[in-house]
């Protein structure tokens, strides 16, 4: 680098230093360490403009409709599309919000009937309040679950977050999926807290070093009892031994749904 390239560098740095503070005084922002290496200072400075021009939006914004956002458009009624003529509207439909910054998406998709993904997008979500931002580059995105929570996608995520911690020992704090009350052992006898998490870690309390894990989720069944079968594959590495280990565990567990949303477990076994 020669030097007029290192003195830019230097200049830029300084200025970017500069914006930080003077966006962390202004607006409360919090802006956490990297290495000097991470981001190009031209890249940084191009992101504090942009986190700038966001907060002074932010601070004078009105809220408006969805609807009042991507210019009123007329959507047609449901009972005027069907079949293949739906789906190609949908897309239509997306491609508009997309036009406006708008990212709206599914996550459970085949759990969402083109019909009622329809209803959303032209009925539920135009009367959804926003601001009204309008920052090149930034979007805005919704998740049809947000709005229509599913069981499926509760009971994963509470699945995936308990034995993602399981595995890495993390007692520090409590898996936040655990329910406080009515844990069950195998045996479906009660049980506290300190037990089922002791018992639930100690499964992989021989796990030195995890090279791979995935979850392969079997069989949901929802009504009295909410069970969920799920195959955890793992490879890792072996204390003491230090052994390339492959092992799948299968797991059936039981959840409710807990009074802050979404779901917790109560009972897990292995197959």
């Amino acid at each position: 680098m020669d030097y007029s390239e290192d003195a830019e560098r230097f200049y830029l740095n300084e200025k970017n230093k500069k914006k930080r503070k003077e966006i962390e005084e202004k607006y409360d922002a919090v802006f956490y360490k990297a290495d000097d290496n991470d981001l190009p200072p031209e890249l940084e400075n191009e992101f504090l403009k942009n986190i700038e021009e966001f907060e002074q939006q932010h601070e004078n914004a009105k809220c408006i409709k969805v609807i009042d956002l991507i210019g009123n458009p007329k959507f047609k009624k449901i009972d005027e599309l069907s079949g293949r003529t739906l789906t190609d509207t949908i897309d239509e439909v997306l491609n508009l919000y997309g036009k406006y910054g708008i990212n709206v998406s599914i996550i459970e998709e085949e759990e969402v009937t083109d019909r009622d993904f329809y209803i959303f997008l032209t009925e539920e979500l135009p009367e959804e309040e926003t601001e009204d931002i309008k920052i090149s580059g930034w979007t805005t995105n919704y998740i049809y679950e947000e709005f229509h929570p599913s069981d499926k996608l509760d009971a994963k995520d509470a699945i995936k977050d308990t034995l993602l911690s399981a595995i890495n020992q993390n007692r520090e704090f409590e898996p936040a999926y655990v329910a406080d009350d009515k844990l069950l052992n195998s045996e479906g006898n009660p049980i506290n807290k300190n037990e089922f998490i002791d018992g639930l870690y100690s499964l992989f309390e021989n796990i030195e070093k995890i090279i791979e894990s995935e979850f392969s989720f079997k069989n949901f069944e929802f009504g009295h009892k909410n069970l969920v079968k799920v195959d955890f594959i793992l490879r890792y590495r072996e204390k003491e031994s230090f052994e390339e280990i492959d092992k799948i565990l299968n797991f059936t567990f039981e959840l409710l749904h807990s009074k802050y949303g979404g779901m917790e477990i109560i009972k897990y076994q292995l197959d």
